[in-house]
């Protein structure tokens, strides 16, 4: 098994001791946390607007959710005070609107992706949302997803019959088993004739 990245340990014991809703302006906070099935719903659909806020090695390193825009939690909240011009060009996508209502964060535990959504609501986003689950989650539910589909597919799969071939004779052969030499295919070994040899 191998060892457990730092930053992802960091991560897991931050959220672990540090996850909470904050008390000032409590109303401002409330409906933060979209769950991942509406998330994957949103994302096949195309109603939703991610924002990984990872590090790129950590996308590299671990993987990404499809459709996911990577802007570091460091660079947040200069991004999105950016015109829309040059977020577009920065980060390949529209800028968000302040009203917008299809913004969601996310990261790896959902620690950053709550500080990347903190920073965005004192911003003027308070629509935003974050993904609490984080791509460790993700991750996990899409692997079950995988194992039960295929689990699914293979309970009664369908068996196809098995071809028949006839060999020269009109005789029935599995064609998985290799045909039989024909008679006399073995080449028989040279005799020398001593008298050419010198």
């Amino acid at each position: 098994m191998a060892a457990m990245p730092p930053y992802l340990l960091q991560c897991v014991l931050f959220l672990a001791v540090l996850h909470h809703t904050p008390s000032s302006g409590e109303e401002q906070w409330q409906d933060t946390d979209m769950p991942y099935e509406e998330l994957k719903a949103r994302l096949d659909q195309g109603t939703v607007r991610l924002f990984d806020v990872r590090e790129p090695i950590e996308l590299v390193e671990d993987g990404e959710i499809p459709g996911a825009v990577n802007i570091p939690l460091g660079d947040v909240e200069a991004a999105f005070q950016l015109p829309p011009s040059d977020f577009r060009q920065k980060y390949s996508c529209e800028k968000p609107g302040l009203d917008d209502d299809d913004i969601v964060t996310s990261c790896l535990a959902g620690v950053r992706s709550f500080d990347a959504l903190e920073q965005l609501r004192k911003l003027g986003f308070h629509k935003v949302k974050h993904y609490p689950g984080g791509f460790l989650e993700w991750s996990e539910r899409c692997e079950q997803e995988w194992k039960d589909k295929e689990a699914k597919d293979t309970k009664n799969p369908i068996e196809s019959p098995e071809p028949v071939d006839k060999d020269e004779t009109g005789n029935t052969r599995n064609p998985t088993t290799p045909p039989p030499p024909p008679p006399n295919s073995i080449p028989s070994p040279q005799v020398k004739d001593k008298k050419t040899e010198l």
